[in-house]
């Protein structure tokens, strides 16, 4: 990631001392989508920009710029970025502070709050995302406030990794337990965003469940919608074969 990407308004001291900054996380997971998505695309992974969607009870989404992360919703911890199971998201750094104050709470005691009673939990009641659709359905109000802050927080960051790769975005893909297999809830994050050049196709995009790996974007989409199932397991062999490739291949090797 570039460094005004990475930095938090901080003093630089911070950084240079202490090594506060973004790093993200699911980054195995969010390599292997680059590979996927470049060898669907049939785009060199070193040309490509994408948008990947990593969707779970914890989630993250990445900006991908000729191949490499420019931008991730995660930052010095899982706990920022996107509405999550029991995880916060996005926070004014004021919040914690004041309820710190206001209730007499201990850090601890927020962190526990802030990473583990939060996110959909803290809405809903539920961290599972299938039971909160479930209960918004029923009618429960609280279930559909957490649902519409879910996918408003995914579509918010969509629009700010488009316009962070200056409008040119190959593809958006959707993988991990919620983004492969939720045909719903894709069609609720790209509603109504063909000024982005954003368009699912309903069929295809119904049809795309159970683990699949499938392109559902309609016709007149430019952007291409693509579901990947991921797999970190085959993410982190391979690079563990490139270390080993690289480590070997130079003078010492013989």
């Amino acid at each position: 990631m570039p460094q005004h990407a990475f930095m938090y308004g901080l003093p630089y001291d911070y950084y240079t001392k202490h090594n506060i900054r973004r790093y993200g996380f699911h980054g195995t997971s969010h390599k292997y989508l680059v590979d996927q998505a470049s060898r669907m695309l049939d785009i060199p992974a070193d040309e490509l920009n994408i948008i990947t969607c990593h969707l779970g009870n914890g989630s993250s989404m990445t900006a991908v710029k000729n191949g490499t992360s420019y931008d991730t919703s995660m930052g010095l911890t899982p706990l920022e970025g996107l509405l999550m199971g029991t995880r916060s998201g996005d926070l004014d750094p004021a919040v914690p502070l004041h309820l710190q104050h206001t209730l007499n709470a201990a850090p601890k005691d927020m962190d526990t709050v802030l990473n583990k009673k939060s996110g959909l939990l803290g809405i809903a009641g539920s961290s599972d995302l299938r039971a909160v659709i479930e209960k918004a359905d029923a009618g429960d109000d609280r279930a559909q406030l957490a649902l519409d802050m879910w996918v408003y927080r995914v579509r918010k960051y969509l629009g700010a990794y488009t316009a962070a790769l200056a409008g040119r975005v190959h593809a958006i893909v959707f993988s991990a337990g919620i983004g492969e297999n939720s045909s719903r809830l894709r069609s609720l994050i790209c509603r109504d965003l063909l000024a982005l050049n954003i368009s699912l196709d309903d069929h295809k995009n119904k049809s795309a469940v159970g683990g699949m790996r499938a392109d559902v974007s309609a016709p007149d989409s430019k952007v291409k919608l693509l579901v990947i199932p991921t797999d970190e397991e085959l993410s982190i062999a391979q690079q563990t074969v490139d270390v080993v490739s690289q480590k070997y291949s130079g003078p010492m090797a013989a």
